[in-house]
């Protein structure tokens, strides 16, 4: 008889999508599938909706993942000079990353404890409570703060560009700002304004 491919996670044999879908989130514990879908609901660019789904995968390329890999990298975080760049360490628990989640945790009198891994911060973070707008730009900050950090990161180590946590923190909001006009948030210039008067008087 003829050779055949035949999908081995089906009895007919038949690979789709949808099957390969629901495969893959079987195969993964409860809180990546939750994330996922909170990920994937959340007004974020979708590079960036991309980018988070890699940090909470462990999977983006911090100094722990090169050197997984071979590469010979000095074990140091380029935003706090601290010993070992983790993506646990860059996204939770750097000193300077810190500073940008602590002002929108400031900004809206938020108490707050860290979590233990990049995935429950997601999950922690999302608003159950409150309007649909105040909803939508609150559940966008982690990915922002991310995508910020990420970005300077970047600069420190490639471009030989360092920016003070004032102007980073700055990046962030008009970052937040830009993505919210992008989805016609109701407000936008109003919470635009909001957070610059308070970083002002930080």
């Amino acid at each position: 008889s003829k050779d055949v491919v035949r999908w081995s996670h089906s009895k007919d044999g038949i690979f789709t999508v949808g099957r390969a879908y629901k495969k893959e989130c079987n195969s993964q514990s409860s809180r990546y599938q939750s994330s996922w879908k909170n990920i994937w609901r959340t007004a974020a660019p979708t590079k960036v909706k991309c980018f988070t789904w890699l940090v909470i995968r462990k999977a983006c390329l911090t100094h722990e993942v090169l050197r997984k890999k071979r590469k010979i990298i000095l074990p140091w975080c380029s935003l706090c000079g601290k010993t070992g760049e983790t993506t646990r360490h860059l996204f939770l628990h750097c000193t300077f990353a810190a500073q940008i989640r602590s002002m929108f945790l400031n900004f809206l009198e938020v108490k707050w404890t860290m979590p233990e891994h990049t995935v429950d911060l997601l999950s922690c973070w999302i608003r159950r409570a409150g309007s649909k707008r105040q909803k939508t730009w609150w559940n966008l900050i982690p990915h922002c703060i991310w995508w910020t950090v990420w970005k300077e990161r970047h600069s420190r180590n490639f471009e030989d560009i360092s920016n003070s946590i004032n102007k980073v923190k700055w990046n962030c909001i008009v970052s937040l700002y830009f993505w919210c006009k992008e989805i016609g948030l109701e407000d936008s210039d109003q919470l635009f304004d909001q957070l610059l008067e308070f970083l002002g008087s930080l």
